[in-house]
């Protein structure tokens, strides 16, 4: 029996969890906290679990950024 070996294609998310907005920004709870409150980013709640829209947060990115 031969195994065939296909091409992985990448996984291109459009919500990270928190645990991987915190990783992606390297910030703490408290930080996304605030980002939920000042509305900088956008997210959903489903149940107690917060999802992170990636796109807000690249844009939140490149908003603050300095020249």
């Amino acid at each position: 029996m031969t195994m065939k070996q296909g091409k992985v294609e990448p996984i291109h998310k459009t919500w990270l969890s928190s645990r991987e907005a915190k990783a992606y920004l390297d910030c703490s709870d408290d930080f996304l906290q605030m980002l939920r409150n000042d509305a900088a980013v956008s997210f959903s709640k489903i149940g107690g679990k917060f999802f992170y829209n990636l796109q807000s947060i690249e844009r939140l990115i490149i908003k603050n950024k300095v020249v």
